[in-house]
């Protein structure tokens, strides 16, 4: 249910903004002649603020397809004021190129991962603009003019129930691109992937109108915000996400401590042995048991809602809750942990390793261990009147439950 709706507020905001974008255009003859030219001129900006918290936070992604935005709008701004007749000829191929040229880049961008701005690859992928940039005007001069025809031709035979300026070779890259984006958020969700999902939407929509110069400054505006708001989001997640577990972080800990009411339960826990079995089996073992257990102690019940709080701890926030309405709660935590199985592949270090070895170990599971949690529980009294003293009264009766001989709730 959380994961739904965390999935659903991700989803909601890029369609508020293309809504309002929707909206704005339809509304447009309620402003003057200044205020229009306003309107054309304010991409730019957010482009900008949007291209420096990309180079702020690193996000390449963003950075490249704002790049990619400003370009394709100030050559649909300025083009159409060139003298001569020339420019209205190819307004029209430069229309058909960055109804393909865009969509293409969106996907691509997605698909790519992040290798920094000014780096070697950030590089190589501003020169792959470039030479987009300089494809598009080569293809723009007259004497190109059968390129964009044979791009401009159907490729099958079909009577669309909607007319659309749309070329076919257009249609199919949107599709393919929309398809692509579609399959990657549902295997693994990510806000980079909605806000490219949703940029797309709106070039798809802009693009059917031709060239509205209003309708595309707000689609640009609309475009960079939510891209700017993925950057925000994603940037929010890194700092209150521990990203092992996918637990809030210690960081989010303190915070909603200071949101706790008059009454509140706190209960901290850890894994058993863990040093002794990150010495044996590896670290990359001990991650794999960290993000079992946090999978676990994620879906506690009773109200609390779990943290990361470092190395093999967790902690429990129980808002409104006593002792005895938590510790029958924490008690069927501690059993689920302790049923739960853990498959270990391969042996601890050390040893050879030959390669029929390896095969056994990847066919089948060597062993199964079982692991155990100790938890300490406390709450607010007069003894312990601020969040801090209950954790840390917690933390004491975390080493109680250790020295009881471990796998115990104690408090």
């Amino acid at each position: 249910m959380n994961k739904l709706i965390k999935a659903a507020s991700m989803i909601v905001l890029p369609l508020i903004l293309l809504a309002l974008a929707y909206m704005a255009y339809h509304n447009v003859q309620a402003l003057s002649a200044p205020q229009l030219d306003l309107v054309k001129l304010a991409p730019y900006p957010v482009f900008v603020i949007g291209g420096g918290l990309a180079w702020k936070f690193n996000r390449s992604r963003e950075f490249f397809l704002l790049l990619m935005f400003a370009l394709a709008s100030l050559s649909l701004q300025y083009l159409p004021k060139l003298p001569g007749k020339e420019a209205s000829i190819a307004l029209p191929g430069l229309y058909l190129l960055l109804s393909i040229l865009l969509p293409l880049n969106i996907l691509l961008f997605s698909l790519l991962k992040e290798r920094g701005i000014f780096s070697l690859w950030g590089c190589i992928r501003i020169g792959g603009i470039a030479a987009q940039a300089a494809a598009g005007i080569w293809l723009l001069m007259p004497e190109q003019s059968g390129v964009l025809q044979r791009l401009n031709q159907n490729l099958m035979p079909l009577n669309l129930p909607v007319q659309t300026p749309l070329s076919q070779v257009s249609m199919l890259v949107f599709a393919m691109a929309w398809i692509i984006l579609l399959v990657k958020q549902i295997r693994r969700r990510s806000s980079q992937d909605i806000a490219c999902m949703a940029v797309l939407l709106a070039m798809f929509y802009v693009m059917n109108l031709e060239y509205q110069p209003v309708a595309y400054a707000l689609l640009w505006i609309v475009s960079g915000i939510i891209l700017v708001a993925s950057i925000i989001q994603d940037s929010y997640a890194m700092a209150f996400t521990d990203e092992l577990t996918g637990l809030p972080s210690r960081r989010a800990l303190k915070q909603d401590m200071m949101k706790l009411g008059m009454n509140y339960a706190i209960a901290m826990l850890d894994i058993d042995h863990f040093k002794k079995f990150n010495d044996t089996y590896g670290h990359d073992t001990g991650d794999e048991v960290l993000r079992l257990v946090a999978s676990i102690v994620k879906e506690v019940s009773g109200g609390g809602k779990a943290f990361r709080y470092g190395g093999e701890e967790f902690s429990i926030l129980f808002p409104g809750k006593s002792i005895q309405d938590t510790v029958p709660h924490l008690e069927e935590l501690r059993e689920r942990v302790s049923k739960r199985g853990f498959a270990l592949r391969g042996s601890s270090r050390g040893g050879g390793k030959t390669k029929q070895r390896s095969k056994a170990r990847s066919a089948k599971a060597v062993k199964q261990i079982y692991i155990t949690i100790s938890i300490g529980i406390a709450q607010k009294n007069e003894k312990f009147k601020k969040p801090d003293a209950v954790m840390k009264a917690a933390d004491t009766a975390l080493y109680r439950a250790k020295k009881k001989g471990r796998n115990c709730v104690s408090k």
